[in-house]
């Protein structure tokens, strides 16, 4: 019975009633018992209230409460503080959960709101749970994005170009108003107003310099135009970090990348940090292939990565001599160390030019560069050679398929929930917060549906570790 009960006597013998309508295998009972567990060992911190709650002397909400709320509604696809304010007053289940308390929308909605660090505590020591009680291993770990609408507008932002005409027109009228304007008052009050907008337009230009963007999104500054196979959309990148054994979602991330380049390590560090100790493997397709981040966890995190491979661009074949330092091509022309350079993404690169084009018979198909055919070599070329050639093992093969099996049913199931209008919340930091929960409620019910519910509870029961 939920530990959350109604102070009067005859509230409880309600809510007594209530317990006799709920089935005893439902999974409202797994949500009620396993949040209690997690805060079992921990001094509980109130929910602040609205200002209309605390006027009519109503009492404070327990953040257990408000999170059994947040679950409940997640797996039955209610995310709206609203409707959850509704489903408090009509819904037996949610009367049950709750022991009849009815929190207004503004304490629901502050509850996602104002609790990030909160929320990821309690399901790092829920991922605790799992590792302990044998439904997650920890070993591999499937990564995979997706991208998912953000609570935005996609018409009215401007693009960086525009922003940067914005700034000009602002600096010329800035010095229009410093010469032309005799009337002091006038003078200052405008240029305040035109300095104040140029600092803004200041901003929006850093912000999407450091995030790599070409539009500013006025709804939602942090989130991004997302290309999708169904067309553009203004929204986030969504990663997902899964364990193998039972598909369970160890990791979130939320992300304004329009792709996952450079997510491989962050993943990883994520996963780390919520399982407490770090996987054996790694598994990610090619979007996810950045050489150095692959070489960084096999050789100084000694974990394997199973990243597939990107295809070759070089045209041509050619032969590199270690010892001579220079690559042969196919006609047996040299091509000879030229110099050593940081590419377009900071990595350091070796050129090799070939000075003996002049009468080859493939010229025209190999390069149309009047000064030869060059090659380009990374620094840490012999990794880079090494993995791609473990990629093509069978063993190798047979990870990246099976990379789809673990990860598209838990991204596929959380889209579902989410519904066509996904997030409620802006901001990246917010919009983790609902991924954290959506996945929270996720791995509830797979668990459920994987043990049954007296294993579960069995389970559930027995576990005694503190909340970290």
């Amino acid at each position: 019975m939920s530990e959350i009960k109604p102070a009067s006597r005859f509230q409880q013998e309600i809510f007594s009633s209530l317990d006799e309508q709920i089935e005893r295998d439902s999974i409202v009972r797994i949500i009620d018992k396993v949040v209690d567990k997690l805060y079992e060992q921990k001094v509980e911190v109130k929910i602040k209230q609205t200002e209309a709650c605390l006027v009519a002397g109503r009492p404070e909400y327990p953040r257990r409460a408000l999170l059994k709320l947040y679950l409940y509604g997640y797996m039955n696809r209610i995310k709206s503080s609203r409707k959850l304010e509704r489903e408090c007053k009509v819904n037996i289940e949610v009367m049950w959960l709750m022991g009849k308390l009815q929190p207004d929308h503004w304490t629901i909605s502050f509850f996602r709101k104002e609790n990030q660090e909160e929320i990821k505590r309690i399901i790092k020591a829920f991922n605790q749970f799992l590792i302990e009680s044998g439904y997650l291993e920890g070993k591999t770990i499937v990564i995979d994005g997706t991208k998912i609408k953000a609570n935005a507008s996609s018409s009215g932002n401007i693009s960086i170009e525009e922003i940067t005409e914005r700034l000009e027109d602002v600096e010329n009228k800035i010095v229009y108003y410093l010469e032309a304007i005799e009337e002091e008052d006038e003078k200052t009050e405008e240029i305040e107003k035109l300095k104040k907008e140029k600092e803004e337009l200041l901003k929006q230009i850093e912000k999407l310099k450091q995030e790599n963007k070409r539009v500013y999104i006025k709804s939602d500054p942090d989130a991004n135009i997302m290309k999708t196979k169904n067309g553009r959309l203004v929204g986030y990148n969504i990663q997902l970090g899964c364990d193998k054994k039972n598909k369970l979602i160890v990791a979130t991330d939320v992300s304004s990348q329009t792709n996952d380049f450079k997510q491989l390590k962050n993943m990883y560090e994520k996963s780390k940090e919520m399982l407490k100790d770090k996987p054996e493997e790694i598994i990610a397709d090619a979007g996810y292939y950045t050489a150095d981040e692959i070489q960084n966890l096999e050789e100084e995190e000694k974990v394997k990565a199973y990243v597939a491979e990107l295809p070759e661009r070089t045209k041509g074949e050619f032969r590199y001599d270690k010892k001579k330092d220079e690559y042969t091509c196919s006609q047996g022309k040299q091509l000879k160390f030229e110099k050593q350079k940081l590419n377009t993404r900071g990595r350091q690169t070796r050129i090799y030019r070939c000075n003996e084009c002049e009468g080859c018979p493939i010229r025209k198909q190999c390069t149309t560069s009047s000064l030869g055919r060059i090659k380009i070599r990374y620094i840490n070329q012999d990794f880079r050679d090494s993995h791609r050639k473990r990629m093509r093992e069978k063993e190798s093969k047979e990870k990246i398929k099976l990379r789809k099996t673990i990860v598209e049913h838990p991204i596929g199931t959380i889209k579902l929930w989410l519904g066509k209008n996904p997030l409620l919340l802006r901001g990246r930091e917010k919009v983790q917060t609902e991924i954290r929960l959506v996945s929270f409620a996720y791995n509830l019910i797979r668990i459920f549906n994987i043990d049954g519910f007296d294993n579960l509870i069995e389970k559930i029961t027995r576990y005694n570790r503190k909340l970290a």
